[in-house]
Formats: C-alpha cells, sequence, structure tokens
C-alpha cells in the first residue's frame, strides 16, 4: 500500500478515534442492546459513519462489512476478492465501564486471510499496522511511524493474554492445564489490545474459547502472523479463516513465535482434545 494511501487511513483512524474520545468524555452514550445482547452506543455509530465514508471514499470499489451495519448476504460476499472488515469501537463493553481499554479495528481481507490491518487506541492517539510481508509498524494521530522488530522474549513463564469482560469457564479450564507443565502469568485487558500485547513482546499467547466475531480478531491475527506467531482452530488446528458464512469465530488459540512449534501445538492439542 503506498505511502500517501497509508497516511489517509491513519488519518481516518485518528479522526474516528476522536470521535469516540468525544463521546467517552461526555455524559450519555445513548448506550442500547442490540440483537445479540451486546451493547452499541454514540460512539460506535460514530466511528463507523467516518470510517465507511472515508474508506468509500478512497477504494470506491472495495465493498465493506462493519459490524455496526447491514451485513451483505453470505451468497453475495462469498464472491468478494477483497473488502474491507471494520469494528468501529472494539470493546464497548470497556468503553461502557469507562476503564480506557478499547481500540477501533480495520482489516483488509483477501479472499479468507487479512491482508492488511490497523489497530487503533482511541485515548493514547496510537495505532498499529500490518502489511502482510512488510512487518509491523506503530503510528500516531500526527501519521509518524516506527518500525517494530520481532521481540526476543527471554522469560520462563508463558504469559497469557485473557479477556477482561468475556473470560469463560472453559478458558480457566485450559490455563489450569496449561499449569501442570509451565509456570503462567495471565494478562487480563479488554479488546484487541490483548494481540497488540502479543505483538509487542508482552504476552505469549491469547486463548479465546468463547464467542467473538471476525473484525475481533483479523488486524491482530495478521500482526501475529508476521512476528512468526499463529492462529489455530481448537477443532482443527488449521488456520483461522474469514468471509465464513457463521461471521462468529470458532474457538481459537493466538500464539507468539516462541510457541509456534510443533511440540507446544502438539501439547495444546492434547489439552484440548481431553
Amino acid at each position: 500500500m503506498e505511502r500517501s494511501v497509508q497516511e489517509k487511513i491513519f488519518q481516518l483512524l485518528a479522526a474516528a478515534g476522536d470521535a469516540i474520545v468525544e463521546v467517552y468524555n461526555s455524559k450519555d452514550f445513548a448506550a442500547q442492546t442490540k440483537a445479540d445482547h451486546t451493547p452499541v452506543t454514540r460512539a460506535d455509530k460514530a466511528s463507523s459513519r467516518i470510517l465507511n465514508q472515508g474508506l468509500k471514499k478512497l477504494f470506491p470499489e472495495i465493498p465493506i462489512m462493519d459490524e455496526e451495519n447491514p451485513i451483505a448476504a453470505y451468497d453475495i460476499r462469498k464472491n468478494w476478492k477483497q473488502y474491507f472488515l471494520i469494528d468501529p469501537l472494539d470493546g464497548t463493553k470497556e468503553f461502557i465501564k469507562r476503564n480506557g481499554e478499547f481500540c477501533i479495528n480495520l482489516a483488509l481481507i483477501k479472499g479468507t486471510s487479512p491482508e492488511a490491518g490497523w489497530i487503533y487506541q482511541p485515548l493514547i492517539r496510537t495505532g498499529w499496522y500490518c502489511q502482510r510481508g512488510e512487518g509491523v509498524l506503530e503510528f500516531n494521530a500526527k501519521g509518524e511511524t516506527n518500525q517494530l522488530k520481532q521481540p526476543l522474549i527471554d522469560r520462563d513463564v508463558i504469559c497469557i493474554a485473557a479477556s477482561r469482560s468475556f473470560f469463560k469457564p472453559r478458558e480457566a479450564e485450559l490455563i489450569e492445564k496449561i499449569q501442570r507443565n509451565f509456570q503462567v502469568e495471565i494478562l487480563h485487558c479488554g479488546s484487541s489490545r490483548k494481540q497488540v500485547q502479543m505483538v509487542k513482546g508482552n504476552a505469549d499467547m491469547y486463548l479465546k474459547a468463547g464467542p467473538c466475531s471476525e473484525w475481533d480478531t483479523a488486524p491482530g491475527q495478521l500482526m501475529v502472523e508476521e512476528f512468526g506467531g499463529a492462529v489455530l482452530r481448537h477443532d482443527s488446528f488449521e488456520t483461522l479463516q474469514y468471509n465464513r458464512k457463521d461471521l462468529i469465530n470458532p474457538p481459537f488459540v493466538m500464539l507468539n513465535a516462541r510457541l509456534n512449534n510443533p511440540a507446544f501445538i502438539g501439547f495444546m492439542e492434547e489439552i484440548i482434545r481431553e
């Protein structure tokens, strides 16, 4: 992706992030509960509007799938060669709790895999961008960038990133099994910040045994893969794919390069299938 286009997308994310923060600092989120029992606020809708308008202007030929807008029928989208996948406010529960742990997720999907991904954290006006095969950039609202190096991890413990608001009993069960063989630390955080923690070297694994959607994982998956990691389904241990008929991800494990090896993957397969 050309540098000039990258910069325009950085600006678009910054504008959406500023709109989110404006609502965050207000007294009225206008929170509602959607049909799937998840919350939505004025901030989700404002971010969605800015991102959709901006992407349509930049890429009029590329369709968009956005959590807050009607989703095209599978018979239509299964023929898409590429599309943008958006979560305009990942971590709405964290937003409502005012703990600051929310992000914007954006990915360009080609076929069934993420080709480019952006995670933007509005409160610190900082984001992360990955183009497959070109590493990971950290950027800020001014458009300044810094090329990240793959972290060299030297620790005895396995640090597992776990959801703050959606931690499930099955995830606790699997962590208990891992603790039979390894020393473990748990890092609880919200939204796709868990995946950013892996990219930055602060976490080795992210376990997900409860429901989450494709827009929750696509950009983070690409970044983890770019640094030698993997995102594997619990049922088949195949790589997590996108634009499936059911947009709810199956349970998966996200591993950094340190754990992405046959021995540890075999261990995970064994405890998951026990």
